[in-house]
């Protein structure tokens, strides 16, 4: 299914365009095990996401596309993207949520803080996306293991173990978020470092993040500073699943 955009105008909605949800939910009717390929150029909301077997996002691709998505769909080349935005779960949980914000009032668009955008509103209001920002999945399964965060002269230093427990050669996207001390206005936690890990089945590779110490600044309103305080680094798949998280001090 395709929700055509441009750049000349905004989208009516969030949802996929015409009777393309009642297509979906008819043929799922029928047969559950129904592959779903989004060829959107944005979030969308699923009401069917339930009802499916897979969701694939294929995004805008170019006259390659279809060979590539069906190298996907049969299981030639293991999927490793990870989402870009966050998926939203209804029209009504988005960041957008005043006229002010989206479509604006006389010509000005006015998000607020940094906490009001993308994921992090998410994080900062507690609620569930229908995907998170930085989800996705892979035809293989990993596990991780020695999960470390240490203080360098300048930064951190994150490392960790990552094994393919699989039957088949995969990638997986280690991601870190750096959550501020209070008081300072800034989102729970935002990404800092990434890395990609490609495997063959049973493999395992020692990762090292590094975060620099800019990876630890906010703008104060006047510059770009570091403030004495403790940070949270957590180590997850998504920004919405942590699976380590430890403290350390910044001065």
């Amino acid at each position: 299914v395709s929700n055509l955009s441009s750049e000349g105008a905004h989208l009516p909605s969030l949802s996929l365009q015409g009777d393309l949800n009642a297509l979906i939910s008819a043929v799922a009717a029928v047969n559950p095990r129904t592959i779903v390929v989004l060829n959107t150029g944005g979030p969308i909301v699923m009401p069917w996401k339930s009802q499916v077997a897979g969701i694939v996002e294929a995004w805008y691709g170019g006259q390659m596309a279809s060979l590539a998505m069906a190298q996907v769909l049969a299981g030639v080349v293991d999927p490793s993207g990870r989402l870009p935005v966050t998926m939203p779960g209804s029209t009504w949980q988005t960041p957008a949520l005043a006229p002010s914000q989206f479509p604006g009032v006389s010509g000005v668009v006015n998000f607020g803080g940094l906490s009001d955008i993308g994921y992090r509103w998410y994080q900062s209001h507690d609620v569930v996306p229908g995907y998170p920002f930085g989800y996705g999945l892979s035809y293989t399964s990993f596990s991780w293991s020695q999960i470390n965060v240490a203080r360098s002269a300048t930064g951190a230093v994150v490392s960790l173990d990552v094994t393919n427990i699989g039957h088949r050669a995969g990638v997986d996207v280690v991601q870190v978020y750096v959550g501020y001390p209070g008081g300072l206005g800034e989102p729970p936690a935002q990404l800092r470092g990434v890395a990609n890990v490609t495997l063959a089945p049973g493999a395992s590779r020692h990762v090292v993040i590094t975060l620099p110490r800019s990876a630890f600044t906010y703008f104060n309103g006047h510059a770009l500073v570091v403030s004495n305080g403790s940070y949270s680094v957590n180590v997850g798949t998504s920004s919405a699943a942590f699976v380590a998280s430890q403290s350390i001090s910044v001065a």
